[in-house]
């Protein structure tokens, strides 16, 4: 039974990897999630070129009929019930939902989405496009430093029947430009960390602050447990590539300053991290498995999409022999500030020349409240995976949050994958999760030469190139999309 119960798990985790890559779209050069990249101290690199600021609209004309067209690479069967409800409460808006493709299997080879970006691109910059946009699929940079959004950070503060406290204000305000703007707003967003037994980590008498470590601390870290004895490594993971994304995503600023248009990959820094994972390998700090649970390890990659997540990943380390699972902070860059890593998923924007401002701002504003989801009319049995709120990740909305939670606690247990156990949900659990969340400020990047990173990256690895020669034609293609 354990053995079924496992490998029903496996599946589960191939299935979020599909969810995640249904939101976050084809892994393109060029292609952004969000507004751009986090600072190392807490502000936004990516400075806008003159964007269009907006001063505090006026509400709606109820007898006034307008259509908002709303356009998006990928099908949401959530933003498709929006559409409805909201067309329903407002009859006289009318939604001109537009969408390239219903699934990622309509458009393997990513032709579609390249017309999908060049051809929106040109009319935005002819001061055409839709009202509404879904950035996911899209260089959200190069539109905002053109100009081409709206900040709608000014259009929250100028709403008086917007109530940022109902919101993950953490996850917006860690969003913004550096000029305090923000251009796109996340429907919903994950949580991304590493989970350990925080008993078995206390008796190897091993010390470290999760919340402050860099990755240096941790190779430190790492190779004083590996010494333990055993076959535990420290981290486990799919690949070097991965892991070399994962650090250079989470540290993207000293890489890309897109405000200049300089790489930086041709620097000591991204070298020192290439060879930072080699000697990671050498010395049993991590190990690379295509199946991260064939090997032991202190520390697991975990990508957190629900509340349900959190409590079905703590099951099943107790079950294959952890005592007290818990969630710690993923190692941060030197000068990085203290908080856990989030991706912002479902990124909203306005069109900055469209004509209905106000429309489209309280469309934005009934899609962020959730009000289309199925979560307020949850009962006991729907509180696993599938039934987790729009887009199926962390709401935006903490009204949202707290009624998937309520749900949770009053059923007081959720069913394990096989549906053969239960587990059990306490108050402090889900204390201790919100104040995970709380304390997520750090974007991920998509980076913008994701692709050239997975491909280049293996030749050093393998021993084939150099850290330098890599290095320097991964410079070369991230100058090259720079100035484009």
């Amino acid at each position: 039974m354990k053995k079924m119960r496992r490998m029903m798990i496996v599946l589960i985790g191939c299935l979020l990897i599909v969810v995640m890559a249904g939101c976050s779209g084809n892994n393109k050069e060029g292609a952004s999630s969000g507004t751009g990249v986090q600072g190392l101290q807490g502000t936004q690199t990516d400075a806008p070129a003159n964007p269009e600021h907006q001063a505090a609209l006026p509400t709606p004309d109820p007898n006034k009929q307008s259509t908002l067209v709303f356009i998006m690479y990928k099908n949401d069967p959530y933003l498709q019930d929006a559409k409805k409800a909201y067309e329903k409460k407002h009859p006289n808006i009318k939604i001109d939902l537009r969408y390239t493709i219903k699934n990622g299997s309509e458009d393997v080879s990513g032709v579609k989405q390249e017309k999908f970006q060049s051809t929106l691109i040109a009319d935005f910059l002819k001061g055409e496009g839709p009202d509404i946009i879904v950035m996911d699929n899209l260089p959200s940079s190069k539109y905002v430093g053109k100009g081409l959004l709206t900040d709608v950070s000014r259009m929250m503060s100028g709403d008086p029947e917007f109530h940022k406290e109902q919101y993950f204000q953490n996850i917006l305000d860690n969003l913004k430009e550096s000029d305090g703007g923000l251009y796109t707003v996340p429907l919903s967003f994950s949580l991304s960390a590493w989970m350990g037994d925080q008993e078995a980590l206390e008796k190897s008498g091993v010390k470290f602050d999760d919340k402050t470590w860099t990755w240096n601390q941790f190779i430190d870290t790492g190779k004083a447990l590996s010494k333990l004895g055993g076959n535990k490594y420290a981290l486990v993971t799919k690949a070097p590539q991965v892991m070399l994304s994962d650090m250079a995503s989470t540290s993207y600023p000293l890489l890309m300053d897109r405000v200049n248009r300089k790489a930086h990959f041709d620097s000591d820094f991204f070298i020192q991290m290439l060879e930072q994972i080699k000697t990671m390998e050498a010395e049993k700090v991590v190990s690379f498995v295509s199946n991260l649970r064939e090997s032991k390890a202190y520390f697991t990659e975990t990508e957190l999409l629900t509340p349900y997540h959190y409590f079905l990943y703590t099951a099943d380390m107790k079950e294959n022999g952890g005592n007290k699972p818990k969630l710690y902070e993923k190692p941060k860059a030197e000068g990085q500030q203290p908080g856990g890593y989030f991706s912002p998923l479902t990124n909203i924007a306005i069109n900055s020349k469209s004509s209905l401002q106000s429309e489209a701002w309280d469309f934005l504003k009934f899609l962020m409240s959730g009000e289309a989801s199925a979560a307020s009319s949850w009962g006991p049995d729907g509180l696993t995976y599938e039934g987790q709120g729009y887009n199926g990740t962390f709401p935006i909305s903490r009204r949202v949050y707290e009624a998937k939670t309520d749900k949770l606690l009053q059923a007081g247990e959720v069913p394990t994958v096989t549906n053969n156990g239960k587990i059990r949900v306490t108050k402090e659990d889900l204390q201790e999760l919100e104040s995970i969340l709380l304390q997520a400020n750090k974007p991920i990047a998509q980076m913008d030469i994701g692709v050239s990173l997975f491909k280049e990256s293996p030749a050093f690895f393998s021993g084939q190139k150099s850290a330098q020669a890599v290095a320097k034609i991964l410079q070369n293609k991230a100058t090259t999309y720079l100035n484009e």
